[in-house]
């Protein structure tokens, strides 16, 4: 009876243990695939933080949504702690420490807990010391930003870090970073570049001196990053801390800061596309990294708040996860800190829309087929420290994605040794670029490469490798285009040439909607060099597919990447609708297909519920052996599949919103 006795006591305790450990063990940062994040930037005047917030609140929260890690508020920009820091400024009331409480529960089921902390960007900080404050090139002092040369960082940040450090929390993400990052006229600075360059400091913007003012305070931020992540780490060598959107298209520059991961919020509106292009920027970086989809529309103007379905949501999330990243989903926390109930039931349907697919797309790598330069024009001639205008970037990668063409971002210091790894290099349009990459470039079409300049300054750029002797590039005009026997117009500069007789027209410029109506200049082109071959798109089609997107400009591209590179990976027939990425995980080969169709790209549409189901595409997969099996995941469904010259050929009946073709050799 005793024996029984204690056997039914040590399974009851294995029981208990089990409802309340959530994960068997806490994963670190980089092995987390799904979080959600809640903030609340607040305020003075709260007089009862935690009031409705409970342990059970928490706990059923968690125990619905099965996350790996939550982020939640600390201190946002006004510079309003939601804890009772003892060394900084907190809201007035408390009636139990939040931050206190979400540890506890969070450590009960294994949990990470991360916190959600403003870094530069300090309302209270600037209020309460205004020396601490930029100044800016007019004069006056910045009423939000703090500078580099104050004591900002050794009296308030890093302390404060320390001390959410002592609650026993995982991390931060430390937000109000680069992109709040502006030029600071202060003093000290000036002297400080004066001592550096032997120049004035510089405030006319788009001029040398100013781009270099730009670099300048660009190198404080690295600093200054460096500084507290050191410090934090060297207090604490467990904590795992980044700054959001460093190392991202925000900065698009080497990682040179211990960060343990990087992470970035997406911009609300269109997530679905930006989700694709903020995932192929980090990627290649060689951190962990995760993007944050936020769960409400809102575009900071007169548009409401309004949340997004789960099916926004979890279109979202497959433009992250083909990319290899982890997910996270952004909502905000109640005034007293406390958690929306109805958020569970959407995050739940999220989370388990993404753990089906955890097995087959988290930490997997893009194999090479396109890449597409991100420039180091854009950072170098922005106005601003860091967020350079990448809208062309976007473009001209949307519309390789709408081609269904295999594509990752690459900065150029990725090129350096990996150039030769993808069959297709592409450089969209830039109005400079420096001549060590430019070099680089050239030798790799020499040595067999294939590489498509996008715009009319960048074929310029381009123009004796591209063979032409004779052109111009004319003013911005509407012209027309032809693709696939099909006309469209477009609003752009052209670079008009007469082109080699080595040379192949792809498509050509037409001065009215009217076949017959032939310039004799080609719109796309391409021409050998070496043992490679080299091809432009001769008008700004990146520019074009943000402003005015058609059809023709899309098929425009793809035709030219079709001329030029010829036996791609991976084709799709039977819907344009459908972005695809092939991907290697343990040693397998997968090829994501995520159904874009929806109201996303339109900015007026702030939430829609349907997207519709794709049905009969054919997929091409260059295996170069019969494989054994090809298997639709999640479901674990096999495909029937023809196999011809190395290449499958394979139905995919139904795309509801992302599935995966697992093919195992």
């Amino acid at each position: 009876m005793k024996t029984s006795f204690k056997f039914l006591t040590i399974i009851f305790l294995f029981i208990s243990a089990g409802l309340i450990a959530q994960n068997p063990v806490k994963l670190k940062r980089a092995d987390c695939f799904f979080g959600v994040h809640f903030d609340l930037h607040a305020t003075e005047e709260i007089t009862n933080a935690g009031e409705s917030l409970t342990e059970q609140m928490i706990d059923t929260f968690l125990s619905k949504v099965k996350p790996d890690f939550i982020q939640v508020d600390c201190k946002g920009h006004p510079g309003i702690t939601s804890y009772p820091t003892k060394i900084g400024y907190h809201v007035q009331g408390f009636q139990k420490d939040p931050l206190k409480l979400f540890r506890e529960v969070t450590n009960k089921r294994n949990v990470g807990l991360y916190l959600h902390y403003s870094g530069v960007w300090d309302t209270k900080a600037v209020t309460e010391h205004p020396e601490w404050a930029i100044q800016q090139a007019n004069g006056e002092w910045s009423k939000t930003k703090t500078s580099f040369a104050s004591p900002y960082l050794d009296k308030l940040m890093i302390p404060e870090l320390k001390e959410v450090s002592d609650y026993g929390v995982d991390g931060a993400w430390i937000d109000g970073e680069c992109w709040a990052v502006e030029p600071d006229y202060r003093p000290e600075i000036v002297e400080l570049w004066k001592r550096k360059t032997g120049k004035d400091a510089p405030n006319e913007k788009s001029t040398p001196e100013y781009y270099e003012y730009m670099a300048f305070t660009r190198s404080l931020f690295h600093a200054h990053l460096n500084k507290y992540v050191d410090a934090i780490h060297a207090y604490n060598p467990g904590f795992q801390i980044t700054s959001n959107w460093s190392y991202s298209s925000l900065m698009p520059e080497k990682v040179d800061a211990n960060i343990d991961f990087i992470s970035g919020d997406v911009t609300p509106q269109n997530g679905v596309y930006r989700s694709a292009f903020e995932a192929r920027c980090i990627a290649p970086q060689g951190k962990p990294w995760d993007l944050m989809a936020w769960g409400f529309s809102w575009n900071g103007a007169k548009m409401p708040m309004s949340n997004k379905s789960a099916v926004q949501l979890k279109q979202e999330a497959a433009e992250i996860m083909a990319m290899g990243g982890g997910v996270q989903f952004y909502y905000t926390q109640n005034r007293d800190l406390s958690i929306r109930p109805w958020i569970g039931n959407t995050v739940a349907e999220l989370a388990d829309f993404c753990r089906e697919r955890q097995a087959f797309v988290h930490k997997a790598k893009a194999i090479p087929q396109v890449a597409l330069l991100f420039p180091a024009s854009y950072l170098k001639e922005s106005n601003s420290p860091f967020s350079p205008n990448t809208s062309v970037l976007q473009g001209a990668l949307y519309a390789l994605l709408d081609n269904q063409v295999c594509t990752e971002v690459l900065m150029e210091h990725h090129l350096e040794g990996r150039i030769q790894n993808y069959p297709l290099v592409v450089v969209p349009e830039i109005r400079s670029i420096d001549a060590a990459t430019k070099n680089l470039l050239i030798d790799y079409v020499k040595a067999g490469g294939n590489l498509l300049v996008i715009g009319s300054k960048t074929a310029d750029i381009f123009k004796d490798e591209l063979g032409v002797t004779s052109s111009v590039i004319s003013e911005e005009k509407i012209a027309f285009i032809n693709a696939r026997n099909r006309l469209g117009g477009i609003r752009s500069a052209i670079f008009e040439a007469a082109i080699p007789n080595s040379a192949k027209a792809v498509s050509m410029i037409y001065s009215g909607s009217d076949f017959r109506d032939n310039t004799g200049k080609p719109a796309s082109f391409v021409n050998k060099l070496g043992k490679g071959n080299i091809g432009a798109v001769c008008f700004d089609a990146g520019t074009a597919y943000q402003q005015y997107k058609s059809f023709v400009i899309r098929d425009i591209l793809g035709e030219a990447v079709n001329e030029i590179f010829k036996n791609p990976m991976v084709s799709v027939n039977g819907s344009k609708l459908v972005h695809v990425a092939a991907n290697t995980l343990n040693g397998k080969t997968f090829i994501n297909l995520i159904n874009i169709a929806g109201e996303h790209t339109s900015q007026t549409a702030i939430g829609y519920d349907q997207v519709p189901v794709l049905t009969d595409l054919i997929v091409s997969v260059d295996t170069g052996k019969k494989p054994s099996k090809i298997i639709l995941q999640p479901g674990n469904r096999d495909l029937e599949f023809g196999f011809e010259n190395g290449v499958v050929k394979v139905k995919v009946p139904q795309l509801e919103l992302h599935s995966i073709l697992e093919i195992v050799e």
